[in-house]
């Protein structure tokens, strides 16, 4: 019994680092081509419009994923996934509706305002929101399934079509940011298509085993009233995200200044989010089985949880010090050579990156107790804090004031997520 259960692990998590170390191979190499077609002014252009394309998932429908996915295996359990899904589009069809409108007086303000050249870009950048969070959604849903073979595949994919596709469009009508970020919708459409038909089989076979029965649960509530906290929390961290790249492009004196920063963050930011989502996609469904409903089970989940998050943070911290020491080597062949005066800012980015991105271990032991109102405040805290760092900081000393900034605002974040899982910690033992 207990061989199997390693056996399926270590073939779970072989296919989740499998995914990942493609998606970070193709992130890689195709950053590496971007920038080499792209000037650091057209790469931080193409920046600011993801980020405006991140706000519908980071905002709206990346919480709703949190909550659907959440309640997915419980209504497996309970043999309503038909109604769950019904629910679920019905959610997501109403945000959309709400997001979709908000995009028109956002394009009609742009159309007022004269600067009819963002036009193009904003579009791109609302369907690129959509569609990466169409595409999450699904894969949220596979992972929860323990479908680990096609989140790996998929992953790798939207990785390369996207960088594929931008180059294509880059080589078809020049250099601009406009067409990289078409050509990153475009790779999003394919796979959304791809996942849709790769998924549906896995969902036709929950629903054979149905039978027709009255429904004993209202799913939308739940999931509404789950992840109604994380709509705030996710529309402060992007706040605070977008502070940063917006921060730097009206308090710095180069136009260059966002690209430089949107390097940094690629490299420095985006590889510890990657390496700690690889652990919390695994981490996800063993801890939401394992702390089920009983009081002793969730004891044992968060003491095997606190042990993980300390390793995970030992064993990063000294792969970012070495990193940061041979930074002349790593960053000679990852980065053209337009953008290595920087490369020194990766490194302290990478540690802000670690302490920002670990405390995702003691909100996913929080979300284990079906309990997201206590991660507000803290998060409320941190982000309005990092507005504050990153403004300032941009302010009085540009590009390095933001990373320091950022480096600071991480920092109490991750002292005050130790606090917080303390505490919750305590009051489950009493």
């Amino acid at each position: 019994m207990l061989i199997n259960r390693l056996v399926r692990a270590t073939r779970e998590l072989s296919s989740i680092t499998t995914g990942y170390f493609f998606v970070a191979l193709g992130g890689l190499i195709g950053v590496r081509i971007l920038t080499a077609y792209l000037t650091p002014s057209q790469y931080g252009e193409l920046s600011l419009g993801i980020t405006m394309g991140g706000a519908i998932y980071s905002v709206l429908l990346g919480p709703l994923t949190t909550g659907i996915t959440r309640f997915f295996p419980i209504a497996k359990e309970k043999r309503e996934i038909k109604f769950f899904l019904f629910n679920t589009f019905k959610i997501i069809f109403k945000t959309s509706f709400i997001i979709s409108l908000f995009s028109i007086l956002i394009i009609i303000l742009i159309l007022f305002s004269g600067n009819i050249k963002w036009m193009s870009l904003t579009l791109a950048s609302i369907g690129f929101g959509f569609l990466l969070s169409f595409n999450n959604l699904i894969m949220g849903l596979q992972i929860v399934s323990r479908k680990r073979l096609l989140v790996s595949l998929n992953q790798s994919l939207m990785t390369f079509l996207k960088f594929i596709f931008a180059l294509l469009l880059i080589r078809i009508f020049g250099s601009s940011s406009t067409a990289a970020m078409y050509g990153q919708f475009i790779g999003l459409i394919i796979i959304f298509f791809i996942q849709v038909n790769l998924f549906l089989p896995t969902l036709k076979e929950y629903i054979a085993d149905e039978e027709d029965k009255i429904k004993s649960v209202d799913w939308q509530s739940k999931i509404i009233s789950f992840s109604r906290p994380l709509i705030a929390i996710g529309f402060l961290n992007w706040l605070r995200l977008a502070a940063e790249k917006w921060g730097v492009l009206f308090f710095t004196n180069y136009d260059e200044a966002v690209g430089f920063y949107a390097i940094i963050y690629q490299f420095g930011y985006y590889p510890i989010t990657l390496l700690t989502n690889i652990l919390i996609n695994y981490l996800r469904p063993i801890y939401f089985d394992k702390a089920g409903n009983n009081k002793k089970q969730l004891i044992s989940t968060y003491i095997l949880g606190i042990k993980i998050f300390i390793t995970v943070v030992i064993i990063f911290s000294f792969l970012i010090f070495l990193v940061f020491n041979y930074r002349d080597y790593v960053f000679s062949i990852i980065l053209d050579d337009k953008y290595k005066s920087v490369s020194y800012l990766i490194g302290i980015m990478m540690m802000s990156a670690l302490l920002n991105e670990s405390t995702s271990f003691v909100t996913l032991l929080m979300q284990t107790k079906k309990e997201t109102k206590p991660l507000i405040m803290p998060n409320a805290i941190s982000y309005l804090l990092g507005l504050i760092f990153v403004i300032t900081g941009a302010y009085l000393y540009g590009l390095h004031g933001v990373v320091m900034g950022s480096l600071l605002n991480s920092s109490i974040k991750f002292i005050s997520f130790l606090c917080l899982c303390r505490n919750h910690y305590k009051k489950l033992t009493i």
